[in-house]
């Protein structure tokens, strides 16, 4: 294991990094910034765990990216955009929405249970100013791959409905990217959300 030892950008405290990660916070200054070729401070949220969360705590880190999607044309034959339709706040054809994107390294089947049921769930949650000395995961992913990946969630969404998506011309914008800690607990079936 090598341990990685940094500076906050924003109080030049030493940060000290046993996992390898993206994403670095100070304590002191409770800063966060991402290493990725050069030193960015970023704004992040940490979520409050629910009361009622037992067991094992970790944070685990999502891109919330707030998003215009918009539908130009599209060809769905046995149905409509029934889950896009329900999540856009705007009109029929397009409006804004939050897609989270899980910034952590997962298998392809966690990616995307966790980016569809975080987007189309829409969580709820408290702040907190820190992360209470409980565990946060690593991050891994980029804003920049993370909004590459926004386009992959919003389509994969809605093809994994009844009725068979045959075209689809769409615009997605992203507008603003926000790192999340959202809180889980750690189970016999793996991670389970602790909101």
């Amino acid at each position: 294991m090598r341990v990685v030892q940094v500076k906050c950008p924003r109080c030049q405290q030493p940060i000290y990094s046993k996992v390898k990660d993206l994403a670095f916070y100070c304590q002191h200054c409770r800063t966060m910034h991402i290493r990725n070729g050069g030193t960015n401070i970023i704004d992040f949220d940490i979520a409050e765990f629910s009361p009622n969360a037992r067991g094992d705590r970790v944070y685990m880190p999502f891109w919330r990216l707030f998003s215009s999607f918009t539908i130009n044309q599209a060809n769905v034959a046995g149905g409509t955009f029934h889950k896009l339709s329900r999540m856009i706040k705007g009109t029929a054809n397009g409006g804004n929405l939050f897609i989270y994107v899980p910034a952590w390294e997962t298998a392809v089947d966690e990616f995307k249970r966790w980016s569809m049921g975080m987007t189309e769930g829409q969580p709820m949650y408290s702040l907190r100013q820190d992360f209470n000395n409980v565990e946060r995961g690593p991050t891994a992913i980029t804003k920049e791959e993370a909004m590459q990946l926004a386009d992959f969630v919003v389509v994969t969404m809605e093809a994994e409905r009844p009725g068979t998506l045959q075209y689809l011309d769409y615009s997605l914008q992203v507008h603003d990217a926000r790192l999340v800690y959202l809180p889980f607990v750690r189970g016999a079936q793996g991670l389970v959300s602790g909101l």
